[in-house]
């Protein structure tokens, strides 16, 4: 099967397998699998850590009418119901706002992140990690100058638990975002055991009953902060604090953690031995995260060396229009150049596929395929539209890996590549080389390489041509990899790379 460009599948660009996302990398990770740990992140400003958090040892429980969701900070009417001899009992607002005071009033929550993990094969596994939340070091983390705290989840769900009194309840878990929610979400409360039982009483056995469906659904607006949620319901309506010292086990600094502040942050870690510091680096829009080593590294500052002025003569506007128009027709160019050779092309990646199908064979081996123009030597690759030398109207071509295993250890590479010239001429290239993996600096060969030109009427043959030069050179090869590798196996007999030219 070929894809649109009229590459073999094995070695197509893959984003053509995602055409409803903007790039391959969010195809990436709205599709990989997910795996959540075991740990939990908690965002905060360096004072709170410094004078609060860390010389402590607890986090605080914030009273639940202070979150950020409307559907939570404003009181929630369950429905009442009396019997029908109750029916003297006022059941309006009064017992409405009884009920809120003991329910909301008095609910404390601790909030943290959720950590996700991808595999490591994704351009960007750490996309959806519990410190790498954007709008959460700019909302909780004074503006990635603050700090985000990593705890072992089960060790603090533990110390929460055991904090609560006998006249609490305790509940803990994910958070489920949704779009909408109808009011009262179960049965509502009776007014008569109101009167029997109190409503402190009977808030608290509503609160229980309906835990996931009052406290751990929020508004699908906040899904980005991936919460796990710490709740506690008692008589209080202060601030409640948990003990975090046997629970956290890193701190992350924020992209933009100020030097000076380092100081007292390792005086405020000194009782916390075994915790880890890492810090932040945003780069090209993502965020990485470091070891940190006891200093900040600084952003890099605007250079003040002045560029030097054009070499095309002309006003602003003259030369725009200059660099438009030589995109425009390299763009035209580039077309008509992609359909000249849409078959030598599929021959190509289909040449690709039956190579790497010899490849997978070799004994010991991992064996990859990409679409690169890898043979063409880079002095001789395509330039920008209007940037002067020689012109080359459409590239491409593919490379194949062998690795051996284990991984980075010897690697062999066989790539070949069609590049379309002036006057419908093609360039066509090959090349295979071997790399060792060695502590000194890896040692790469350069086996065999091959550059001819030919025209479009007779690129079908000379395709065939290369493909069965590269495939002889590829086994000629494979000795000298093989005893590198100290593997000697016996060559199975392959099929022939192409069929003969003369059936072409």
């Amino acid at each position: 099967m070929t894809t649109e460009d009229g590459l073999s599948s094995g070695w197509a660009a893959p984003v053509h397998l995602a055409p409803a996302f903007e790039t391959y990398s969010e195809y990436e990770v709205v599709t990989a699998p997910r795996t959540r740990t075991s740990q939990l992140f908690h965002y905060t400003n360096t004072a709170a850590a410094v004078t609060g958090i860390l010389p402590t040892g607890t986090l605080r429980l914030s009273p639940y009418k202070s979150t950020n969701d409307l559907w939570e900070s404003q009181p929630h009417y369950p429905t009442l119901s009396a019997h029908h001899d109750q029916q003297d009992l006022d059941a309006g607002f009064p017992i409405w706002d009884e009920i809120d005071r003991h329910l909301r009033l008095h609910t404390k929550v601790g909030c943290l992140t959720q950590d996700v993990t991808l595999p490591s094969s994704v351009f960007n596994p750490d996309a959806l990690r519990g410190w790498a939340h954007l709008s959460l070091w700019a909302h909780y983390g004074a503006g990635h100058t603050g700090v985000c705290l990593r705890f072992d989840r089960d060790k603090l769900v533990k110390s929460f638990l055991e904090h609560a009194g006998p006249a609490a309840f305790a509940f803990h878990g994910p958070v489920r975002y949704l779009s909408s929610q109808d009011g009262p979400p179960t049965r509502g409360i009776d007014v008569g055991q109101v009167a029997e039982f109190g409503a402190d009483a009977v808030a608290l056995a509503y609160a229980e009953a309906n835990k996931d469906l009052l406290f751990f659904r929020k508004h699908i607006d906040w899904a980005s902060e991936a919460e796990y949620r710490l709740v506690l319901l008692n008589q209080s309506t202060e601030f409640d604090y948990v003990d975090i010292r046997s629970a956290l086990t890193a701190v992350v600094l924020g992209s933009a953690f100020p030097q000076e502040q380092v100081q007292d942050l390792l005086e405020a870690l000194k009782p916390y031995p075994g915790v880890t510091v890492e810090y932040l680096q945003f780069l090209n829009r993502r965020l990485l995260c470091f070891p940190f080593e006891g200093f900040v590294p600084q952003s890099r500052s605007h250079s003040t060396q002045a560029w030097p002025a054009p070499r095309r003569e002309g006003s602003l506007a003259e030369r725009l229009l200059a660099l438009r128009s030589a995109e425009t027709a390299a763009d035209a160019r580039r077309q008509a150049a992609e359909a000249l050779i849409q078959v030598p092309l599929a021959q190509l990646g289909e040449g690709a596929a039956r190579l790497v199908s010899q490849l997978d064979l070799w004994p010991e081996v991992e064996v990859d395929s990409h679409a690169r123009v890898t043979a063409v030597p880079e002095h001789l690759r395509t330039r920008s539209p209007g940037v002067p030398g020689e012109t080359i109207h459409y590239e491409r071509g593919f490379l194949c890996v062998v690795e051996n295993l284990p991984r980075q250890s010897h690697t062999l590479t066989a790539s070949a590549a069609i590049q379309v010239l002036d006057d419908e001429q093609l360039r066509l290239h090959a090349l295979v080389n071997t790399e060792h993996w060695l502590p000194e600096g890896n040692r790469r060969e350069e086996h065999w390489r091959s550059e001819q030109e030919t025209d479009a009427a007779n690129a079908q043959a000379a395709v065939a041509a290369l493909l069965e030069e590269l495939t002889a050179a590829v086994q000629r090869t494979r000795t000298a990899f093989d005893d590198a590798r100290g593997v000697s196996p016996e060559q199975p007999e392959e099929a022939p790379c192409c069929p003969d030219q003369d059936k072409h």
